[in-house]
């Protein structure tokens, strides 16, 4: 279907074809020195140490929790509402992901006091700014401090979301994040993670690329022949293209999230008194998303079906993730009646920065007509 307003549409210029034509003449495509240039930009302008970058935000989460050092057996709590894959690599390690529900349809992050109660016994706790924002980040690591357990963070909406001069991503161990093709910084396929923490970015650093001692590029470059396998690891590596866009993508960043807060204030200005419109602080916020609750008793498959007769794309951010069949055969029924409501009014309207005001104020009055 041809959507006239679609959900995301995707922000590549002149500077991202340069940027690849680039790479492709250089005859080094796969993780290199581009790859290693992005890496410090990335941590220069986050304000860490280091940065990694991986081949997905799926990826970047499995080496977030091994290098965090969850193990077999850990419990792990952790929102279900949020995307499947900040869920899945704990399964794969062999974790117990504790879902936790959110605090409320207004403020749907993680309940801190959801956390405290369920802290005693588990290993770590995954923070996951939904749609951008920073909301209880502060109690929640409070909480894991008092008991001991690990703060990780999946930033995966809040590529830029700023809390009092420290980015989001770098308020626990590690922060994930995905630069998958509709997140506000863009590789297609794509991630990074950031620590300030030497042990866990040598670590990832180790297992992002099989266990070896020695880079592909280093053999190319250095003529290095012999290597030694010390950790079991996985192919995780980024590519040059993709460390290109990123490069590009960031130096936009700042850019574009101001494009997106602009447009967010006039949506909020717009929708406000009709629908619930979850936090406040949008100025501070990268604004991935922007998610709205509909009223009670409204059909949300009748909104959605008007406005698609009206050329606009929407989604559900998100089903939760308890409720997957795959969930409900490992853990069982669970209930988590605030991030259920939420999930069954919850509606993402479009949000790029390639919209202008007059598009905003279109889909927002299809919306009112639609209610």
């Amino acid at each position: 279907m041809s959507w006239r307003y679609p959900l995301f549409d995707l922000d590549y210029g002149e500077e991202e074809k340069r940027a690849v034509i680039e790479v492709i003449n250089s005859g080094w495509i796969t993780q290199g020195p581009k790859t290693k240039e992005y890496e410090e930009k990335l941590a220069q302008y986050f304000g860490v140490e280091y940065a990694l970058a991986t081949s997905s935000g799926t990826t970047a989460l499995h080496l977030t929790y091994l290098s965090a050092g969850i193990k077999p057996g850990d419990r792990v709590l952790v929102p279900s509402l949020t995307f499947v894959a900040t869920v899945t690599p704990l399964i794969w390690i062999g974790a117990e992901p504790l879902f936790v529900d959110i605090h409320s349809l207004k403020y749907p992050n993680i309940s801190p006091d959801e956390v405290e109660r369920k802290a005693r016994g588990a290993k770590a706790v995954v923070f996951v700014h939904y749609a951008g924002f920073y909301r209880f980040i502060d109690e929640v690591k409070d909480i894991s401090d008092r008991y001991g357990l690990i703060l990780i963070e999946d930033a995966s909406h809040a590529i830029g979301t700023k809390i009092e001069g420290k980015f989001a991503g770098t308020f626990g161990l590690v922060g994930a994040f995905s630069t998958f093709t509709n997140k506000n910084l863009s590789t297609g396929e794509g991630g990074f993670l950031l620590t300030n923490d030497e042990k866990v970015y040598e670590k990832a650093k180790l297992l992002r690329s099989h266990g070896l001692t020695t880079s592909s590029y280093s053999k190319f470059t250095l003529g290095d022949t012999l290597y030694d396998v010390v950790d079991i690891g996985y192919n995780y590596r980024i590519t040059e293209i993709q460390a290109a866009l990123g490069i590009v993508q960031l130096e936009k960043l700042g850019e574009k999230n101001e494009k997106r807060c602009r447009l967010v204030k006039l949506y909020r200005e717009l929708l406000s008194d009709k629908v619930l419109i979850p936090f406040d602080d949008y100025e501070n916020s990268a604004n991935y998303i922007f998610p709205v609750v509909l009223p009670e008793g409204i059909s949300r498959d009748e909104v959605v079906r008007k406005l698609a007769e009206a050329g606009i794309q929407t989604s559900v951010h998100y089903p939760p993730v308890h409720k997957f069949s795959a969930m409900r055969s490992r853990f069982g029924e669970l209930i988590l009646p605030v991030t259920e409501e939420f999930s069954s009014r919850q509606l993402t309207l479009p949000l790029y920065p390639g919209l202008s005001e007059e598009d905003v104020s279109y889909i927002a009055e299809t919306l009112l007509k639609a209610l």
